[in-house]
């Protein structure tokens, strides 16, 4: 049976887009760039602020520009502040998924690309503190996924080496499980088509479905 679950955040166990575009979309504005399509800023999420900001910046044909980066960063930090509690809630199914676990003393982890301290306040916001044993954000020490840096430090904190999978909605996510060596576990109702999560080992459309797997059911 698996002893540990590791999970992404945004796209896998929460929706997070509506409140990442609206706040990147003013910050585009107030920069007087233009806004964008959600699911072209579904494309942008997933690497960690940084890489977002610099996503935005490259589909508006802007590329090292240091003043416009630090700009647009530090706006949609303020707007992300403000508004990322508006929409965001987690998937269907997932509070009752992670109940399920824990009453199986299955350990479960969040791993995600936002900032450590970030990661910390969501979670404890929509989950509180008692669903997961470990969550880790990005720490300055860590690598960003798909580095396995956080892999590394969750399983030395959990003391767990083997029978893992990671849950997660992007082919960055499939790519941290692989440099794992870990068992992927694709959401479809995350932030990419079906079509570019085929090389999970799995492909889950309910969550309930993870418990399944996770039981060997």
């Amino acid at each position: 049976m698996t002893k540990l679950i590791i999970f992404d955040l945004d796209g896998t166990l929460l929706n997070t887009i509506e409140d990442i575009s609206d706040a990147l979309n003013q910050s585009l504005i107030e920069n007087n760039l233009p806004s964008k399509d959600i699911n072209e800023i579904k494309y942008m999420v997933g690497s960690g602020v940084d890489i977002l900001i610099q996503r935005a910046l490259h589909s508006c044909n802007i590329d090292n520009n240091n003043s416009l980066f630090q700009s647009l960063k530090e706006s949609y930090l303020k707007h992300y502040n403000k508004c990322k509690a508006n929409k965001t809630k987690p998937y269907d199914g997932i509070i009752s998924l992670l109940e399920s676990l824990k009453e199986h003393n299955i350990k479960t982890a969040v791993l995600s690309n936002k900032p450590h301290i970030d990661t910390i306040e969501v979670i404890k916001h929509y989950f509180g503190l008692n669903l997961f044993d470990y969550v880790l954000g990005k720490k300055e020490i860590n690598n960003i996924k798909p580095a396995i840096d956080g892999i590394i430090e969750i399983k030395k904190q959990l003391q767990t080496e083997d029978d893992i999978l990671y849950v997660g909605d992007t082919n960055i996510d499939i790519s941290t499980a692989k440099n794992a060596n870990i068992p992927m576990i694709a959401v479809a109702w995350g932030f990419r088509t079906i079509n570019e999560l085929k090389e999970a080992e799995y492909i889950v459309y309910q969550p309930n479905e993870i418990l399944k797997i996770a039981l060997g059911e």
